[in-house]
């Protein structure tokens, strides 16, 4: 964007936002948000996109740790998974990889960040939004929203609806590319044969139902819910379209619930007879199922579902239906107006106006000028949004029509009295930079304790330097200028400025992912299986050269660049550069968080453990051979992980799952013949490919120096003892997996 950008707003939003866990329980968790949206806003990609929907959710994930009570107990872990962060993940990667494939395409996972911004900015600068969000708030019968130490209402309640709807209202976007996708291919096929030729296709739900059910574990989940609203007994509020009709049905007068129920229920029929999909109410539908799913789970509230969460998901609904449903022959409604849905409302407004810096994926969409940058005015009184294209033609009457249809969906002029104006500008001659695509892992940490981790990690950081520090003083060595400076600024976590704690909270929320890499896990003291104190020679580097090159990416995407010498403020770094270009002295400071993560954890009154599927491949290596596993070369340890992964895989592929001991399901004692084959075969095609992309050739004689293997053949070609080799391994399977307190369940 421009110097006239949206920055300064984001800046008034967070000066005027204090978030509950801050200064209830002492935490930083608005300093980690705005340090996030700060170096998207600088360098917007999907690496900085990412941190803002991780944050978001570190902030805001539902699990069983207990944020509003501070925890001086050990440290605890979470296996469920983060269903929606999981979603907006395969939302981005349908549309890189398979945008190409339709006509119109353009992306939804920069664009949602965006909408995010755009609306915590009107909300900043427009007192009379403000109100109307307020007011609907405080006349709703929910009163467990945020407050602030005085009672009051907290901006932190708008952060959080707002959040919800706007990062996550795209995510059932794939349901539409699906749906294109097919349309496309068909006719593309067709007319290949003859012009003539033409066909309609839709997607059919045999099972909607399915979907559109939460999943029950408390019967008595909406009992509180239906005492303030006697007509909900008469619905199925484990039914999501039901719960969206009600919301509906509640915030606008006139409109039935009966109506919209109705017309919910047959939404996605409709859809297939008139050959269009309403991304919206996917989404939404996603949204109240895994957050329903998590508040039974966790013994939450019920109130936190009904009420804010239902508000925001509705709200994803009506970013599209409203204008083409609700405001159609059946319903015939006027301008949605703040009052009725203030979150709806900011949703269609924001999401229609983010136009710039869209990426193109569609065919056609490549083709035409796109929005580069955006000057824009907020205030109490008006909306003005000027569109600057580098290139290209935006088409004729571009501002108009969008003036147009938000005029007409919206009563623009309840929230700004002088109305909303538009202006496109194109200038010739320049390029869209595309954004650099950086993806992260989710980590399995909780959120408390991955900002305890985080301290930690910048204590021993501060060690080190003292350690350092010390010894050259003691060996009346020079101290250069880069170690006095690392010296001089050592300061407690607190202190830290955001772009630094975002770093070792990057660095913390990774180690699940490093222990994995080396076939370990975190466990709790409980755990029977020893604990692993150190780690060999060769983990410690191949764990510190991942880190450095987590390192690089990281400053990478917040603007960091190379140079011969160090300079915070224009963000120059001597080693930006890869791992094998760093000097012994600078990779120790990679290698010894790695060192120090089994004390780290025994610290927090966890341990180091060998993973269970570690200990299976163990157990499947001393199956076939007499030598110890320990004894063999690290790379090979790793290929064997591989493959016991790979294993797992394979095993999905006939609907068979490998699970803790414990868990439910009936142990499986043995596989039939057919399935044994098929799993030999499928575990030697992986292992042949793994090999060659290892380096490795046939060759008569095994020799791991020049990498030959005579097994390095089809599987048709692979004599009858090997084979038989490869049959044991999965005919042993039920039983090692005993060994290990695992067991294979069918789904």
């Amino acid at each position: 964007m421009t110097e006239n950008s949206l920055k300064e707003y984001i800046d008034k939003f967070f000066d005027e936002l204090v978030l509950y866990d801050d200064y209830k329980n002492g935490h930083y968790y608005k300093d980690l948000l705005k340090a996030g949206i700060d170096a998207f806003l600088e360098y917007e990609n999907s690496y900085t996109a990412y941190e803002i929907y991780r944050t978001f959710f570190m902030i805001y994930q539902i699990t069983s740790e207990d944020k509003s009570e501070k925890n001086e107990g050990p440290i605890s872990m979470s296996k469920e998974p983060n269903s929606l962060l999981d979603l907006v993940q395969i939302m981005k990667k349908y549309e890189e990889n398979t945008g190409e494939l339709i006509e119109r395409q353009r992306d939804h996972f920069i664009h949602s960040v965006n909408v995010f911004l755009l609306g915590l900015s009107i909300y900043a600068q427009n007192s009379r939004y403000r109100e109307y969000f307020k007011g609907y708030v405080l006349k709703s019968k929910y009163k467990k929203y945020y407050k602030l130490e005085d009672g009051e209402l907290s901006h932190e309640e708008f952060l959080y609806r707002w959040g919800i709807a706007s990062l996550f209202h795209d995510i059932g976007y794939p349901v539409e590319i699906i749906g294109k996708q097919l349309n496309k291919f068909i006719n593309d096929g067709v007319k290949s044969i003859s012009h003539v030729y033409g066909a309609e296709t839709a997607i059919d739900f045999k099972d909607f139902d399915e979907f559109n059910t939460i999943v029950k574990l408390d019967h008595d989940f909406a009992d509180e819910f239906t005492k303030d609203f006697p007509d909900a007994k008469f619905l199925n509020m484990f039914k999501p379209t039901d719960i969206i009709a009600h919301k509906i049905a509640t915030d606008f007068d006139g409109v039935k619930v009966e109506d919209v129920a109705k017309h919910l229920d047959n939404f996605v029929y409709e859809m297939g007879d008139l050959g269009f999909i309403d991304h919206g109410f996917f989404s939404c539908i996603l949204v109240l199922n895994s957050y329903g799913y998590l508040i039974q789970k966790y013994s939450k509230s019920h109130e936190f579902f009904f009420y804010p969460i239902v508000d925001s998901a509705t709200s994803i609904l009506l970013h599209n239906y409203y204008g083409k449903v609700l405001q159609g022959d059946r319903f015939k409604l006027k301008g949605l107006h703040p009052t009725q849905s203030p979150i709806a409302f900011l949703l269609i407004l924001c999401d229609e106006l983010q136009e710039w810096n869209r990426q193109p994926f569609g065919v056609k969409d490549k083709q035409k000028g796109h929005v580069n940058e955006l000057n824009i005015t907020i205030d109490d009184d008006t909306l003005e949004v000027h569109y600057i294209a580098k290139s290209g033609s935006m088409g004729l009457g571009f501002s108009e029509d969008k003036e147009k249809l938000l005029y007409n969906v919206l009563s623009i002029k309840s929230a700004f009295q002088f109305g909303l104006r538009i202006k496109t500008e194109v200038q010739q001659h320049f390029t869209l930079n595309e954004a650099s695509d950086r993806n992260s892992l989710a980590p399995d940490i909780l959120l408390r304790n991955v900002e305890n981790l985080a301290i930690m990690i910048h204590e021993n950081y501060n060690e080190t330097i003292k350690k350092e520090y010390q010894e050259k003083l003691d060996n009346n060595e020079e101290i250069d200028a880069d170690l006095q400076k690392k010296f001089d600024e050592m300061c407690d976590y607190e202190d830290l400025m955001p772009d630094l704690k975002i770093a070792n909270i990057r660095q913390a929320r990774s180690i699940p992912i490093k222990l994995d890499m080396i076939g370990c896990e975190i466990a709790d003291n409980s755990d029977e299986r020893p604990e692993i104190t150190e780690f060999s020679k060769e983990e410690v580097e191949d764990l510190a050269e991942y880190e450095h090159d987590e390192w690089n990416k990281e400053k990478e995407a917040t603007g960091w660049t190379y140079g011969k010498k160090k300079n915070k403020k224009k963000k120059i770094t001597p080693y930006l550069v890869p791992w094998d270009e760093l000097s012994e002295e600078i990779k120790e400071y990679d290698r010894d968080p790695i060192r120090n993560i089994p004390s780290l954890m025994k610290s927090l009154g966890l341990k180091v453990v060998k993973s269970k599927i570690r200990l299976l491949t163990i157990e499947m290596h001393n199956l076939h051979e007499d030598t110890s596993f320990e004894d063999l070369p690290d790379y090979i340890k790793y290929t064997n992980y591989k493959q016991a992964e790979y294993l797992i895989k394979i095993l999905s592929l006939r609907g068979f799952s490998i699970v803790d001991a414990d868990s439910e399901g009936v142990a499986v004692t043995a596989f039939d013949p057919d399935t044994v084959d098929y799993f030999a075969e499928r575990e030697h095609e992986s292992w042949y490919k793994l090999k060659v992309n290892l380096g490795w050739t046939y060759g008569s004689v095994k020799d791991e120096i020049s990498k030959t293997n005579p097994n390095l053949v089809e599987w048709s070609a692979l004599d009858f003892d090997k084979k038989e080799a490869n049959r044991l391994t999965f005919r042993s399977l039920p039983d090692l997996c005993k060994k290990v307190d695992l067991k294979i369940v069918k789904n």
